[in-house]
């Protein structure tokens, strides 16, 4: 079960990453992204090792936007593994006025965390998305949708979750100044088996054209998690982000 999980996120990850790669990073409509990756190793009376990765990629045209995030969470302690968590999330958006401010969407996202009792964790979705506020410096979008869940376990025995949800999503960001930019995404998915909500809290600083620094608090919360799993999963850590 296991390999066969490894495989299928495999074979979404080089889905993700094969939209149409000789688009120009620089065109209005083509292929843009970020690259970022945080590590830290500490030695000592406490030996502490923690890896964050994050490739994002987003393909635009005049009518869609194909958009994919893969992200890889790692962490020990005195040698003891704490962490791994691996997440793919894959959206196209196909819009319907000329400033693109109004939208449908379709979604499937895919996450694997052991340390959370999490063999898969798989979400389809579709919805509609709105920009709710938009200036040079800030921009707010909104979106509802439906969706179905399912969840495999680690722990044999335990049988698969699988519900209908609703789901609801902000995306905020303010440019500060031209070097500082403040971005807050918060996201909820709600069923009758469990209500999920996740919130990204981030502060970017441009160091170079297309390098910048980002410091993030991450929240995740359960309400109805596995047997002997906390609830609630937070994260602070600090990256550095390549623009493409």
């Amino acid at each position: 079960m296991r390999n066969t999980t490894i495989k299928s996120l495999f074979t979404l990850g080089i889905i993700a990453l094969s939209i149409n790669p000789q688009a120009h990073a620089d065109d209005k409509n083509g292929l843009s992204g970020s690259g970022e990756l945080g590590f830290s190793d500490s030695t000592g009376n406490t030996v502490n090792t923690s890896f964050y990765g994050a490739l994002k990629l987003k393909y635009t045209q005049e009518r869609y936007t194909l958009k994919s995030l893969i992200e890889a969470n790692y962490k020990s302690e005195n040698g003891t593994q704490t962490e791994e968590r691996y997440l793919i999330d894959l959206q196209g958006n196909r819009y319907y006025s000329a400033d693109k401010s109004y939208y449908s969407f379709v979604g499937g996202r895919f996450e694997k965390n052991e340390f959370s009792d999490i063999e898969l964790d798989s979400t389809f979705s579709l919805g509609l998305g709105k920009t709710l506020y938009k200036t040079e410096a800030t921009l707010l979008n909104g979106e509802l949708g439906l969706g179905y869940q399912n969840t495999d376990y680690v722990t044999d025995g335990v049988k698969s979750d699988s519900q209908t949800v609703g789901i609801a999503k902000l995306d905020f960001s303010h440019k500060i100044n031209e070097q500082v930019k403040f971005t807050q995404d918060f996201a909820i998915t709600s069923g009758e088996n469990n209500t999920k909500l996740e919130s990204n809290t981030g502060f970017k600083v441009k160091v170079a054209e297309k390098m910048n620094l980002k410091a993030t608090y991450k929240y995740r919360h359960n309400d109805n998690p596995a047997t002997g799993t906390k609830k609630t999963d937070t994260q602070t850590i600090l990256t550095l982000i390549y623009d493409f």
